[in-house]
C-alpha cells in the first residue's frame, strides 16, 4: 500500500472522509466534512488513531511512467512460437506415453483381477465342498450312534447291523465306509472298493479276530471271501484311539485301509453304555479320492491348479491326479506323500515357497493372495486356512501362473504403442501450423506496446480479424486511450491531495488534546500544538536519549521516570494498543498529570510503522480523586465503629440464641425424666429381684454340694455337669404351647424308661431348658434323684440370675450415658467431628419408653463419615422433631427415620403416620412462637430453633405432609469448616 493510500484509509476511517470510487483514492473534501453526515471526533481515543503521513505522501502521484521498460526489451532467448510449439510437444508426448502406460497398467491390473476372481471362485467352491463332503460322515455316526442308544441297533446282532451299514453305504454314495470297533475288540462295516461295489468287512470272536472282507450282491447278500487279515484289533488303529482320546466326534489322521490301496479320513465317534461306560467307536470314512476327482473337475486356467495340505505339510488332494500316498511294502502298505515331496513340479515348488515363507505352514492364520516367481515367471497364489469344529486345520491352495492370462493382454499393448506414436507424430505436425498461425498478430501486438512505452500514444494496431486475436487488438487500442485519459486525472488529483493534506493538519492543530507521532526508530515525527504545550516543548531531535527523559516523563507520585515496560508508545510498537493514567510530565514551573492513549499503525505488509500518544490533562480528575479518597477514608471510620457496634450486639444475640436453645432442652428433658425413672426403675428391679433370688438359692446349694458331688462316680459327674450346661443353653422364644408339647414327649420317654414320677421330673428339666433325657438318664434312675435335679435347678437359677443382673446393667448403663450425653452443654462454639447416628439413638434411648409399647420404629440408616458439626444443637434438632411426631401421632403410629449421603451432603429423614399438616398452618410452623398446641403446652420456638441451628451449620430443612405422613428433611454439608 502505497503513502497516500495509507493516509487515505487511516484518515477516512477516523474522519468519515468520502472517497472517489473510481481511482480508489481518498480525498479531503473541507467544505463537505461536517456537512455531508460526518461528527467530529468524540473523544480522543477516536483522535489518537490519526494517521500523520499524509506530508510524505503527495509526491507520490507526481511520478510519471517511465519511457522504456525492462519488459519492453526484444532482445529474448526464446521466440513465441517456440514457447507454443515446445509446450505442446511435450504436452503431447508426455499424454501418449501416459496412455501407453496406463494401458500397460491396466492390462495387468485387468490379469490381477480376473486371477484373484478366479482363484477366489475356485476356493468357495472348495470350501463349500469341504463343507458339505465332511459334514455327512460326522451325521451318519450320530444317525448309528442314537440307534444304539434307542436300541433299534442291537451290537450282539451282526446280520441286522450289516444290513444297516451296508444300506447307508447305498445311500450316501460319497461314504467309503461306516462301521463300529468294540472294546471286546470285534469290529464290523460296510465297505465301498474303487469300482463302486460293495463289500462288508466284519473281525469277531467266531473269526478268531480275524478281519475277513465279503462280496455283496444287490441285496447285500453276503458272498466269496475276498481277502483275510489275521488277529485284527481295532483299538490299535488310529481312529479308534483318537475318538477315546478325544471323547467326543473327531476326525482320525489320515491313515491308509488294511490294503494299503487307498487312504481313508475317518470320522470317529465314542458311545457309551447308561453308566457311562465305553462300548465302542463308531467309524465312518470317507476317501481321499473322492476329494481329489472333485479338484481334478475344476478349470483352473490352462495350466492352474489347486491342492490342499495339512498344517504338517502332508498333502491330501490335489487336481493334478497325483494319490497324496505311496504304496510301500509294509503292514497297511501305503505311506504319506508331503507336498514338497510332490512329483509335480508346480506343486512342489508351491509348497516349499509356503514352508519357507509362512513357518513351516504354521503362520498362515487368514487367507492370503500372494505373488512369486518361478523360472522368472510371475504364478498368481491363493491360500485359504479351513477349519472345522472337529479338529481338522488344512490348507487351500490355488495356484495359477501369471502367462495363462497375458497372451492377448500383450498383443493389445503393441496395438496400443504404435497407435499412439502415429498419433504423436500427426499431432507435432498439426502443432507447428497452428502456432505459426497464431504467433503472427501477437508480434504485432508486441511492436504497438513498446511504442506506447515510448510514451507515443497516437499509434494505434489495425488487424482484420473477427477472432480473439482482433478483439485483443481492439481492447488494445481501447486500453491506449483510457491511460491517456487517466494520466491527465492523476496531475489534477495531486493538487486536490496536497489541499487536503493542508486542512488535515489544521485539524489536528484544532483538537484540544496533544497528539504526538513517533517513527518505529523512535523518532519524533510530528507534535500538535496542544501536545508541545502539555510537554513544555515540540519536537527534539535527540536519537540518543530515551522520550520519557527527553519529555520528563514520571510515575505519578514517584521520582522515578516512567517504567519503560508501561510506557505507552513502547508498547505501541510491539502492536499493543494501551492506556494509562498515572503519568507525570514535570515542567520547571508545574507538574501535570496526563492520561494517555498507545496505537500502533500498520503498513500494508501488517508491520507497525508508526506509533500514535493521544494525552489529556487530567488535573482536574485527580484533585476530584483526592477528595474523594479522604471522603472514603472518613466513611471507613465510621463504618469500622458501626460494625464493631453491630458485632457486639451479634455476640449478645447468639448468648441469648445459646441460652434459648439450652433452656428448650431442659424443657424437653423435663418432658422426658418420668419415661428416663421409669426406664432406670425397671433394670434396678430386676437387679434386686435375681440377686435376692441367687442369695437363697446360694445358702441352700452351697453346703450340700460337696456331699452331693461325693455321692457321683466320675461319668454321672459328667452328666452333671452336661446338665448343667445344657440348662444354661436354655431357648427362651419358646412358647407355652411349644413348652407343653415338648414336656409331654419327654414324659413318655420317661415313662418308657420305667422312671417314676416322670411328671414331675419333666416339670422341672423343662424349666431348667431341657426337652430331652436321653443323656442324663443314669442320674434320672438313681435312688437320690430328687436332690440331684433340684440341686442343678438352684445352681442354673444361679448362672441365670447373674446373666439377668448383666443385662439389667447395661440397660440402665445406656440410658444413664444418653441422658448424660443429652444433658452437657458444650459453650466452646468449636465445631468437631460427630457421628449423626450416634446422636439420633441418644434421643430414641431418651424416648424409649414412649416407644416401646404402641410405636414402630424403623431405621433405614446408611454408613456415613463423620460430620464437622456442633453436636449438642444438632441433638437438640433431633429431639424437636422426635418429639413432635411422637406429639402427632398421640405416641402410637409408625416413625421412620432415614439417615444417608447423597454427594458432598447428609440428609436425615423423620417421617411420622400422625394426621398430618393442614396447608393453611404449612407456610407459619417456623414462625418464632407460632403454635397449635393449647396455652401452656408449648412455647412455639421448637421448629424456629430447630431451622436457626440448620441455618449456622449452612444447611436446609424442608417439610412434606400429607394425611397420615408428615415428613422433616434435614440436609448437612459433610466438610463444612
Amino acid at each position: 500500500m502505497t503513502a497516500t493510500n495509507l493516509v487515505a484509509k487511516s484518515v477516512s476511517q477516523l474522519l468519515c472522509i468520502p472517497k472517489r470510487a473510481k481511482y480508489g483514492m481518498a480525498i479531503w473534501a473541507g467544505r463537505q466534512f461536517f456537512a455531508g453526515g460526518c461528527r467530529p471526533p468524540a473523544s480522543i481515543s477516536e483522535l489518537k488513531t490519526i494517521p500523520i503521513l499524509i506530508r510524505s505522501s503527495t509526491n507520490v502521484v507526481n511520478k510519471t511512467p517511465s519511457t522504456a521498460t525492462e519488459a519492453a526489451k526484444t532482445a529474448r532467448s526464446r521466440t513465441l512460437r517456440t514457447v507454443l510449439i515446445v509446450p505442446f510437444v511435450l504436452q503431447l508426448f508426455a499424454a501418449v506415453g501416459l496412455v501407453g502406460y496406463l494401458s500397460f497398467k491396466n492390462g495387468q491390473k485387468a490379469v490381477n483381477e480376473i486371477a484373484d476372481r478366479l482363484m477366489t471362485e475356485v476356493g468357495s467352491r472348495v470350501q463349500q465342498n469341504l463343507g458339505a463332503y465332511l459334514t455327512v460322515p460326522h451325521q451318519v455316526n450320530q444317525i448309528n450312534a442314537v440307534a444304539i442308544e434307542l436300541g433299534t441297533l442291537n451290537l450282539e446282532d451282526v446280520p441286522v447291523l450289516q444290513r444297516h451299514f451296508w444300506r447307508q453305504l447305498q445311500i450316501f454314495d460319497t461314504l467309503t465306509f461306516t462301521g463300529l470297533g468294540l472294546e471286546q475288540r470285534d469290529n464290523l462295516g460296510a465297505e465301498r472298493l474303487d469300482n463302486g461295489s460293495l463289500t462288508w468287512r466284519v473281525s469277531t470272536a467266531a473269526s478268531n479276530y480275524d478281519f475277513r472282507t465279503y462280496a455283496t450282491n444287490e441285496s447285500g447278500e453276503i458272498g466269496a471271501v475276498l481277502n483275510n487279515k489275521i488277529n485284527f484289533d481295532p483299538r490299535t488303529r488310529p481312529w479308534y484311539k483318537a475318538a477315546v482320546a478325544a471323547g467326543k466326534p473327531t476326525w482320525s489322521q489320515i491313515y491308509p485301509n488294511t490294503a494299503g490301496i487307498t487312504a481313508y479320513l475317518g470320522a470317529s465317534m465314542p458311545f457309551y453304555d447308561k453308566q457311562g461306560k465305553l462300548q465302542g467307536v463308531l467309524l465312518t470314512n470317507i476317501n481321499l479320492s473322492t476329494i481329489g476327482k472333485f479338484l481334478q473337475s475344476l478349470k483352473i486356467g490352462e495350466t492352474g491348479q489347486v491342492f490342499i495340505v495339512e498344517r504338517s505339510g502332508m498333502l491330501v488332494a490335489t487336481s493334478t491326479g497325483e494319490r497324496p500316498f505311496h504304496t510301500i511294502n509294509k503292514e497297511y502298505g501305503a505311506e504319506r506323500v508331503k507336498a514338497i515331496d510332490s512329483k509335480n513340479t508346480f506343486t512342489q515348488t508351491t509348497a516349499k515357497y509356503l514352508r519357507a515363507n509362512f513357518n513351516e505352514f504354521q503362520s498362515l492364520k487368514t487367507a492370503q493372495s500372494l505373488e512369486f516367481d518361478v523360472e522368472g515367471k510371475k504364478q498368481f497364489l491363493q491360500v485359504l486356512p479351513w477349519q472345522d469344529d472337529k479338529g481338522l486345520d488344512w490348507l487351500i491352495v490355488v495356484v495359477v501362473p501369471e502367462a495363462d492370462f497375458m497372451a492377448q493382454i500383450n498383443a493389445n499393448n503393441t496395438a496400443t504403442i504404435l497407435l499412439c506414436a502415429a498419433a504423436f507424430v500427426v499431432a507435432i505436425i498439426v502443432g507447428v501450423v497452428t502456432a505459426r498461425w497464431v504467433t503472427k498478430p501477437i508480434l504485432s501486438l508486441n511492436e504497438a506496446a513498446k511504442n506506447i512505452a515510448k510514451g507515443e500514444w497516437g499509434k494505434s494496431v489495425t488487424l482484420n480479424r473477427s477472432d480473439e486475436v482482433g478483439e485483443l487488438a481492439n481492447s488494445f487500442n481501447s486500453m491506449a486511450a483510457q491511460l491517456q485519459v487517466s494520466f491527465t486525472e492523476m496531475q489534477a488529483l495531486n493538487a486536490e491531495l496536497s489541499e487536503s493534506e493542508s486542512r488535515l493538519n489544521q485539524i489536528l492543530e484544532a483538537v484540544p488534546v496533544g497528539i504526538f507521532v513517533a517513527e518505529s526508530s523512535g523518532k519524533p515525527y510530528y507534535v500538535n500544538s496542544r501536545a508541545q504545550d502539555l510537554l513544555g516543548t515540540g519536537i527534539i531531535a535527540n536519537t540518543e536519549s530515551e522520550l520519557r527523559e527527553i519529555y520528563q516523563a514520571y510515575l505519578a507520585g514517584t521520582n522515578e521516570l516512567y517504567p519503560a515496560d508501561k510506557e505507552p508508545l513502547a508498547n505501541a510498537f510491539k502492536g499493543a494498543s494501551v492506556n494509562v493514567d498515572d503519568m507525570e510530565i514535570r515542567q520547571s514551573d508545574r507538574i501535570i498529570p496526563i492520561e494517555v492513549w498507545g496505537t500502533p499503525i500498520y503498513d500494508d505488509k501488517g508491520k507497525v510503522s508508526y506509533a500514535i500518544a493521544a494525552f489529556a490533562d487530567i488535573t482536574q480528575r485527580k484533585q476530584a480523586e483526592k477528595l474523594v479518597a479522604e471522603y472514603n477514608r472518613t466513611l471507613e471510620v465510621q463504618v469500622t465503629e458501626r460494625t464493631q457496634e453491630l458485632k457486639t450486639a451479634l455476640d449478645n444475640l447468639q448468648t441469648t440464641q445459646e441460652e434459648l436453645i439450652q433452656s428448650e432442652k431442659m424443657a424437653a428433658l423435663g418432658q422426658l425424666v418420668a419415661g428416663v425413672a421409669h426406664e432406670l426403675n425397671t433394670p434396678l428391679g430386676a437387679i434386686r429381684s435375681s440377686a435376692g433370688s441367687m442369695t437363697t438359692f446360694l445358702e441352700q446349694t452351697i453346703t450340700n454340694l460337696p456331699s452331693l458331688f461325693q455321692s457321683l462316680s466320675p461319668a454321672e459327674s459328667e452328666s452333671f455337669n452336661t446338665l448343667l450346661y445344657r440348662s444354661l443353653q436354655k431357648d427362651l422364644t419358646l412358647t407355652a404351647k411349644e413348652e407343653r408339647k415338648l414336656k409331654r414327649a419327654l414324659i413318655r420317654q420317661l415313662e418308657d424308661e420305667n422312671i417314676d414320677e416322670g411328671n414331675a421330673i419333666a416339670d422341672t428339666l423343662v424349666d431348667m431348658g431341657i426337652y430331652e433325657a436321653d443323656d442324663f438318664l443314669s442320674l434320672l434312675q438313681k435312688v437320690d434323684r430328687d436332690r440331684i435335679l433340684e440341686m442343678a435347678y438352684k445352681l442354673s437359677e444361679i448362672q441365670r440370675g447373674t446373666q439377668t443382673i448383666n443385662t439389667a446393667a447395661d440397660r440402665a448403663s445406656k440410658v444413664v450415658f444418653a441422658l448424660k450425653t443429652y444433658g452437657r452443654y458444650d459453650s466452646s462454639e468449636t465445631m468437631a467431628a460427630s457421628n449423626i447416628t450416634e446422636g439420633i439413638e441418644t434421643v430414641l434411648t431418651l424416648y424409649q419408653n414412649n416407644l416401646k409399647h404402641n410405636v414402630e420404629v424403623i431405621r433405614n440408616f446408611q454408613t456415613i463419615p463423620p460430620v464437622m458439626c456442633y453436636a449438642d444443637q444438632l441433638n437438640q434438632v433431633w429431639t424437636n422433631l422426635i418429639h413432635n411426631a411422637l406429639q402427632a401421632m398421640d405416641n402410637q403410629g409408625t416413625l421412620t427415620l432415614d439417615i444417608l449421603q447423597e454427594g458432598n451432603n447428609i440428609k436425615v429423614g423423620v417421617t411420622d403416620s400422625g394426621a398430618g399438616i393442614p396447608s393453611e398452618v404449612m407456610p407459619k410452623i417456623f414462625a418464632p412462637f407460632f403454635t397449635t398446641k393449647p396455652p401452656g403446652e408449648g412455647s412455639g420456638l421448637g421448629l424456629d430453633i430447630v431451622r436457626k441451628i440448620i441455618d449456622k451449620h449452612r444447611g436446609k430443612i424442608e417439610v412434606e405432609s400429607v394425611p397420615g405422613q408428615t415428613t422433616f428433611t434435614v440436609v448437612l454439608p459433610v466438610n463444612l469448616s
